[in-house]
């Protein structure tokens, strides 16, 4: 039996400098949020992206501090958590979360993944030469990050 996988990877620009704090616990904390550009843009022409918050730990986090500024690329990766909490007027809130496991800057955007075209990356379903094509492209992006 596979166990179920919780793996999210994203490339963006990060959207404010990390913070870092040490929980009550002694654990260093790093928070940071970050917008990814989505593959298509609004019918008016107006790009469309996500915003995700993310939290790092640990000597990750206490790295993350020093080179996580407000528009830095980043490459981020690790599992999305869904987290509730209590407003101070009382009413339950949920948050989704990118727990990080590795944070690396990049340098220039990505603009072609493979032979793939933007009506590909716009459909509903991607076939097995879509998933390839990405699955390609990250190992060009460790490829960059390993050398440096």
């Amino acid at each position: 039996m596979v166990a179920d996988v919780n793996f999210i990877m994203v490339t963006g620009i990060a959207t404010k400098d990390a913070v870092l704090r040490r929980r009550p616990s002694g654990v260093v904390k790093a928070e940071f949020s970050m917008e990814v550009a989505r593959p298509f843009f609004k019918a008016n022409g107006e790009p469309i992206s996500d915003l995700f918050l993310v939290d790092v730990y640990g000597a990750l986090a206490e790295q993350c501090a020093q080179f996580v500024k407000q528009g830095s690329r980043l490459l981020v990766i690790g599992t999305l958590n869904k987290e509730s909490f209590v407003t101070r007027t009382g009413r339950r809130e949920h948050l989704t979360v990118i727990k990080a496991k590795f944070v690396k800057p990049l340098g220039d955007p990505i603009t072609q993944i493979g032979d793939v075209t933007i009506d590909e990356l716009r459909r509903d379903i991607w076939g097995d030469a879509t998933i390839h094509a990405y699955l390609a492209a990250l190992k060009e992006i460790f490829t960059k990050v390993e050398k440096g």
